[in-house]
Order: structure tokens, then sequence, then C-alpha cells
């Protein structure tokens, strides 16, 4: 049985370089998704959990938060956003040299959205790293060996849903996971 992200910080709390922004989404459908993935397609590193299915669907606000950057900074950042419906759409992958990232793109559905990229730019106030500075909104579906990615994205092509925020989780470098909750927009009439 492959193990999951969850299963494997569940066994030992993990350690990191630096903190990570999430927006976690209500996306039932992704056990579909894995559950047409073959098991042996799958990417697992016995050294860093943090590769297989995804199985806490989310998009990333930001990556590479220094470890000085505390919740209460996090918290004022994400409290001043309004979070909307999603669509998770464009199956498609990044290239890595080890193995394949299969993702979701994500939009908005209506115009004047854009609150994943104004909460970005936002948190950026604050000291971080990365080595990507463009910010393209995306959720993982699952970390594939390398150049057995295009199999699921021709499988998957075409696929679109709907994406409900939940909440945020600041997964901070000392391994802790606090979740802050957001404030939604309300539906359009």
């Amino acid at each position: 049985m492959i193990k999951s992200f969850t299963q494997f910080v569940n066994e030992k709390q993990a350690t990191y370089d630096y903190g990570c922004v999430m927006l976690y989404t209500d996306f039932p459908n992704m056990e579909k998704l894995h559950s047409q993935i073959e098991e042996e397609d799958v990417y697992i590193n016995p050294d860093d959990s943090t590769f297989g299915l995804e199985t806490e669907p989310h998009i990333t606000l930001l990556y590479g938060l220094h470890d000085g950057v505390s919740l209460e900074d996090v918290k004022g950042v994400i409290e001043k956003h309004q979070f909307g419906e999603l669509i998770a759409y464009n199956v498609s992958m990044f290239d890595n040299p080890k193995y394949d990232v299969l993702k979701f793109d994500i939009r908005y559905p209506n115009k004047g959205g854009a609150f994943l990229h104004k909460c970005n730019e936002d948190l950026k106030q604050f000291p971080f790293t990365t080595q990507f500075p463009e910010y393209h909104p995306h959720m993982t579906i699952a970390y594939i060996k390398k150049g057995m990615g295009q199999k699921y994205v021709d499988l998957f092509q075409g696929q679109e849903w709907p994406l409900t925020p939940t909440n945020v989780v600041y997964s901070m470098a000392n391994g802790e996971k606090p979740t802050i909750e957001i404030n939604e927009t309300p539906p359009q009439v």
C-alpha cells in the first residue's frame, strides 16, 4: 500500500527549511483521480515523506517563508482577504529530473477574482526564498515516476472540478501546522 504524506507526518513530525502557506479545499474527487493512477507509477522516496499521492488538496499561497515569520504575521495577511470558489482545470505536469508532478492549474470562475494572487503578493512582505518568482496557482494530484506523467495528463485531460476553499494551513519550518480560518466571499446571485 502507498503511504501518503499525512501518514508519514503522523509517524514523525517533519521539519523543513522553509514555511509554506496553503489554502486547503474541499475536493472529494481527489480519491476518484487517485483510483485511476497505477500504484507502480507513483513516485515514492522513503527518505522524504513529501512524495506519493496528494491526500490534502491545497493550493500553495506562498512557499519559502523564513523561520522568523510568525503565525500572527500570516494570520494578519489571511484575515485581509476573502476566498471564493475556484476551478481546478488543465491537468498538466511540472518536469523534474527525478519525477513528474501531476497537477491541476487553478482559475477563478468569474472576473475580478485574483484573491490567490493578491494574497501571494501580501505574503511576500515577509522574508522568503523562492526559485519560482512568478506565482502560478496549482493543485498537486500526485508525484509520478519520471516519464509516466504524460499518461495521466492524457487520461485526465478536459476535466474541470469546482473547488471550495475551507481554511488556510501555515506549515511552519518547525513542523507545526496551525489552521487559520478564512473569510469566504458570499455567493454571487
